[in-house]
């Protein structure tokens, strides 16, 4: 193994605090309930995961796409949405960053292995989440980021795990891939070549679920299963 890809958003970074302060700001530069806010921003969220799973859209506007959907629903102006994202970005502290989240990453660099990240985008520009990453100390031990909006494409198309690879010159079966969703993230990364691993919180351990193939209950299952790879 020569590589390891981590998803962002609920393996490194925790989506609920970085959504839940857009929330809050939006509400404040719309005036209206934030009820309605949360409501709104649930509802597109689940409508952009549906459609990324079947690959639906136009990868070239991943971040826009999001942004102006959410903008319609709540029927307000798309730029409100970005302000709310940047005010956002101000606002999250060092709550943000998952338990286990940079001793993992400590320990897979320890291992001397190329560390990445390879993620979508949603409501955000991926320079946003390259700015908390480096904010709170993660990109200390990132040698590349890989976001869909400068990619111009979206996991799970094969593109988004081909481009990491390509720019650390790696073979798809030298390289591994753990994050939460199970479609964009673990079948994905399976579907280009790569190892996979998916963070699953309800399972009772690390286990087997494919010839290449992981379920972890927690970001810190990558140690065990790099263990396990380079054992077998």
């Amino acid at each position: 193994m020569k590589l390891v890809s981590f998803d962002v958003w609920n393996t490194l970074l925790d989506i609920n605090v970085m959504l839940d302060a857009m929330a809050v700001e939006l509400s404040k530069l719309v005036g209206a309930c934030i009820i309605d806010v949360v409501e709104g921003i649930m509802l597109t969220r689940e409508r952009i995961k549906a459609m990324r799973s079947k690959q639906v859209g136009n990868p070239e506007r991943a971040l826009e796409e999001s942004q102006e959907l959410l903008a319609e629903l709540l029927g307000i102006n798309v730029e409100l949405v970005r302000r709310a994202t940047a005010r956002a970005v101000l606002r999250v502290d060092d709550e943000i960053v998952l338990s286990g989240a940079k001793e993992t990453l400590e320990g897979v660099k320890r291992r001397g292995l190329k560390i990445t990240v390879t993620g979508n985008v949603m409501f955000w520009p991926g320079s946003y989440t390259r700015l908390l990453l480096e904010r709170f100390g993660l990109m200390d031990y990132i040698e590349g980021t890989f976001f869909a909006d400068e990619v111009k494409a979206f996991k799970p198309m094969r593109e988004m795990f081909e481009k990491p690879l390509k720019a650390f010159n790696v073979k798809p079966e030298e390289a591994i891939h753990i994050g939460d969703t199970y479609a964009e993230d673990f079948e994905g990364a399976l579907k280009t070549g790569l190892w996979a691993v998916w963070i699953n919180p309800e399972a009772e351990g690390i286990r087997r679920i494919h010839e290449r193939g992981f379920e972890v209950p927690s970001v810190e299952g990558i140690l065990e299963v790099l263990e396990e790879i380079e054992k077998s």
